[in-house]
């Protein structure tokens, strides 16, 4: 078995961060590194080349948490390819909730049986792995053109959130969207599984432990205001709901040790 990563087509640089290809019928080099899937959403696709030397597609799934381990086991006639999503990308590129995906993987017969269907003899007629690649490519390509206003609000917002996340933001985000706030709302918990504001809060929370953990403050109050708390008092009841602890407790002994 042979494994290797490459990087997706520029044109679906936006949406993939890397691709994965497991050759059960070559040999792998000696320098041959461990699989590592870092927990990314992905769509995998496995096929496997009968006696016959006619291609089976055994699994096409998307997986909104990480691939099991038991998927990454290859025949001597198997071939895996996945591509691995950046965050929050895979629900809006194929108009599926976030919740569903989290539950469980989704066969892609059960999103699109008839363009499934086509997909399957696509692959099936693909002589190389190479060609199995643009096969995937090509219905990404597809999606992330059909689906690119779902795509594009999706990105915008939590990247936006990440790097402001004050209790204002929101209200700014739906001037920038041109969107309601009943419809981002819907559109951004149906693909992130989570509402916009419980969002926001987290990333408020991270952007605030991290400067508090890297001590680039004088003092509480610099903390509070910098990341959009109301106050003091603010900062301190998010980082106990969010650590079961108080930030002068944390500074004091550590995470490791909750009060009691």
């Amino acid at each position: 078995m042979n494994y290797r990563y490459q990087p997706p087509p520029s044109s679906l640089s936006e949406h993939v961060r890397t691709v994965l290809i497991i050759e059960g019928f070559a040999e792998s080099p000696a320098s041959s590194l461990p699989l590592f899937t870092n927990g990314m959403p992905a769509l995998l696709c496995r096929t496997e080349k009968d006696e016959a030397g006619y291609e089976n597609v055994r699994q096409l799934a998307l997986f909104g948490k990480s691939v099991p381990p038991d998927c990454w086991q290859a025949g001597g006639h198997d071939t895996l390819i996945a591509w691995f999503f950046k965050p929050f990308v895979l629900a809006a590129l194929f108009n599926l909730p976030a919740a569903k995906l989290a539950k469980s993987p989704v066969d892609l017969g059960q999103w699109n049986p008839h363009q499934t269907n086509a997909l399957r003899t696509q692959l099936a007629y693909a002589v190389s792995t190479a060609e199995k690649v643009e096969v995937i490519d090509q219905l990404l390509l597809l999606q992330s053109q059909q689906r690119s206003r779902e795509c594009g609000i999706i990105r915008h917002a939590t990247d936006q959130l990440m790097y402001e996340a004050g209790a204002d933001t929101l209200a700014t985000l739906y001037d920038n969207l041109h969107l309601n706030e009943r419809t981002f709302q819907r559109i951004f918990k149906k693909y992130v599984g989570i509402t916009p504001n419980q969002y926001r809060r987290i990333c408020q929370f991270q952007q605030s432990f991290v400067q508090l953990r890297t001590k680039q403050f004088d003092k509480l109050t610099d903390v509070a205001y910098d990341n959009g708390f109301a106050d003091q008092s603010h900062f301190i009841r998010s980082f106990r709901e969010f650590t079961q602890t108080t930030p002068n407790h944390y500074l004091r002994a550590g995470l490791n040790k909750k009060e009691s």
